[in-house]
């Protein structure tokens, strides 16, 4: 739970940071703090769960024989709820600056324009409508395969 609340909550405030503020010049910074986190996350967590921060890391430990699936409801129970209570701090933290930023650039939410917000939430920098490539769904998956 700790492990994946540290990763989580720096992780995405940098992305609520870039979003809300415009603090960041370069997906690089997004990126370094992600990698800081990853980091900080597995060293104060490695004795306790080895760094399991995420249900896939524990599927692939069973799979592999590496633990016993008998434990994987603990640690997705831990997982969820460390992801949970990172998505609710940030929302108390930066849920008026959301409201404000919402407001400022007259995004409602639900709307084609809210995905200008929604991208914190959803991890897609910078927004889709700057790039200046696309890529393509399959793609994308394709990257997430091999760049675990």
């Amino acid at each position: 739970m700790l492990g994946t609340f540290i990763l989580s909550f720096l992780g995405c405030s940098s992305v609520a940071v870039s979003v809300l503020f415009g603090e960041y010049n370069s997906i690089f910074q997004i990126g370094l703090v992600w990698g800081i986190a990853v980091m900080l996350a597995v060293f104060l967590t490695r004795h306790i769960c080895f760094a399991h921060l995420n249900p896939a890391v524990s599927v692939a430990m069973v799979v592999a024989g590496r633990m016993e699936a008998k434990m994987l409801p603990g640690y997705f129970a831990g997982q969820f709820l460390g992801a949970i209570m990172s998505g609710v701090m940030l929302y108390i933290l930066f849920g008026p600056s959301i409201a404000q930023y919402e407001l400022v650039h007259d995004i409602v939410r639900g709307s084609a324009a809210s995905v200008d917000t929604a991208r914190m939430f959803g991890e897609f920098y910078p927004n889709p409508g700057d790039a200046i490539a696309t890529v393509s769904l399959p793609l994308a998956m394709l990257a997430g395969v091999l760049a675990p």
